[in-house]
C-alpha cells in the first residue's frame, strides 16, 4: 500500500479482507475504503487488483480478477499448484488479456541488475548461482499459516520461488533435474529444505533455506560464481551489498569501467528511486601479467538499515512495471510463465525432498 501509494498513474481506492477489522484498519491507515473482497471485483473504479492472501488462495484470486478484466499484481507464489498456475497463464496468456506480474522483488533490486548489467558487458552466465537463507521464526508462531504445507505451500514453494526464478534468470535456463532433502521438528514442522539443481551446459544451483533463528541470528547470502573469470556475493536475502572479485584483460577492465562510471545507471531499475546512499566502488591490482588485471567491485544500498526501503522501492517497481505493461500494451518483466517456471521448480523440489530422488521440474505446457 506505501509503494502504490506514492506511483505516478496508480490511485489505490479500497482494501478488502475477510477480516473487517483488518480492513478498516489498513484503510483508515492509507485513507482509502474497507470492504469484503468480492467487492473489489464489482467496483468500477478498480483496475488492478493486488493480492496479498495466503499463497493457497493465489490462483483462485487472480482468476476471479483476470476472467473480470482487471490486471493483477500476485504475491508469490502465482499458486500452490501447478494445475491452478496453468490456468492462470492461460488467463493471461492473450494478447487483449488483462496483465499479470508477480512481486519477484529480486528481479528489481539494484544489485541484481548491476549484475546483470555486467553479465551482459562481460561475464556471461555464471557456473554456479548458490543461497544461504539462515532465517528467522521468530514471528512464525506453531498455528501460523507458513507452517501448514495445505496453505503455503511449503517453504520452497511459499519463499524458494524467489531465488529459483533469481537463479534460472542469471543462469539463463530452467533447471533440467533437482534434488532436495527436508528436515522437521519434532512435532512434524519442516523448517529445513535443501535443493541441489543441474543446468543445461554444466552450470548448478544450491539453495538452502531454513527457518530456525531468531531476528537476531539471521543471515542471508547468495554465491555467485564463473570460474576463472570472476566469484562474488550478494548479502541479504534482499541484496543490500554486493562483493565481486573479477580477473579480466584490459578491454574486460575497460568494459567494468565504462558501465560504473555512471553509477546511478548501473544500478538503475525502472520505478526504483535510489536514495543517495547507493555506491560502487572498483579496487583495482596489476595480476603481475602484462595486460591481465585483478578488480574488486563493491556495491551498497546503503547497508542493512537499508533493507526496509530497498523492500518497499522493489515491490514499487514491480508496481509500475505492470502500470507501464498496461499502459503501453506489452509484457511486465516478470511473466506468468516467469511465476508458472519457478513453481514448477519449486514443486518438483517438494517432490524430491519426499521421495528422496531426483526430479525434473515440468515442462511450460504448450
Amino acid at each position: 500500500m506505501e509503494a502504490a501509494a506514492e506511483l505516478p498513474g496508480l490511485r489505490p481506492v479500497a482494501v478488502g479482507d475477510r477480516d473487517r477489522a483488518r480492513a478498516d484498519a489498513l484503510a483508515a491507515l492509507h485513507r482509502v475504503e474497507p470492504c469484503e473482497p468480492e467487492r473489489l471485483l464489482a467496483d468500477q473504479r478498480v483496475s488492478v487488483v493486488a493480492i496479498a492472501t495466503p499463497p493457497a488462495d493465489h490462483a483462485r484470486l487472480a482468476l476471479a480478477a483476470l476472467r473480470s478484466g482487471r490486471h493483477v499484481f500476485c504475491e508469490k507464489p502465482l499458486a500452490t499448484r501447478l494445475e491452478d498456475a496453468t490456468e492462470v497463464l492461460a488467463a493471461a496468456g492473450g494478447d487483449g488479456s488483462p496483465r499479470l506480474t508477480v512481486d519477484y522483488v529480486l528481479r528489481r533490486n539494484p544489485l541484481y541488475a548491476l549484475v546483470a548489467r555486467l553479465q551482459q558487458a562481460l561475464l556471461g552466465p555464471p557456473r554456479r548461482f548458490a543461497l544461504e537463507n539462515l532465517a528467522s521464526d521468530e514471528h512464525l508462531g506453531r498455528d501460523h499459516w507458513f507452517w501448514d504445507r495445505e496453505v503455503s505451500g511449503g517453504i520452497p514453494v511459499e519463499h524458494g520461488v524467489h531465488f529459483f526464478d533469481a537463479g534460472a534468470w542469471l543462469l539463463g535456463s530452467q533447471p533440467e533435474r533437482v534434488q532436495a532433502l527436508e528436515a522437521a521438528r519434532p512435532d512434524g514442522r519442516v523448517d529445513t529444505v535443501l535443493a541441489a539443481a543441474s543446468h543445461p551446459g554444466g552450470a548448478s544451483a544450491s539453495y538452502a533455506h531454513s527457518f530456525a533463528r531468531p531476528d537476531r541470528a539471521e543471515s542471508q547470502w547468495t554465491t555467485l560464481d564463473w570460474g576463472e573469470v570472476a566469484n562474488g556475493r550478494l548479502y541479504g536475502w534482499i541484496p543490500v551489498e554486493l562483493e565481486l572479485d573479477i580477473r579480466t584483460d584490459g578491454a574486460g577492465l575497460a568494459a567494468v569501467q565504462a558501465l560504473t562510471t555512471d553509477q546511478r545507471t548501473a544500478l538503475a531499475v525502472p520505478g526504483y528511486r535510489p536514495s543517495g546512499a547507493e555506491r560502487i566502488t572498483l579496487e583495482l591490482a596489476s595480476r603481475g601479467q602484462p595486460g591481465r588485471w585483478d578488480l574488486r567491485l563493491r556495491a551498497t544500498l546503503g547497508g542493512q538499515a537499508a533493507k526496509p526501503r530497498v523492500y518497499r522501492e522493489s515491490v514499487r517497481a514491480g508496481l509500475a512495471d505492470l502500470v507501464g505493461a498496461i499502459t503501453t500494451g506489452g509484457r511486465p518483466a516478470v511473466t506468468s510463465t516467469d511465476a508458472w517456471t519457478s513453481l514448477s521448480t519449486a514443486l518438483a523440489t517438494q517432490e524430491s525432498a519426499t521421495t528422496g530422488t531426483a526430479t525434473r521440474p515440468r515442462s511450460l505446457p504448450s
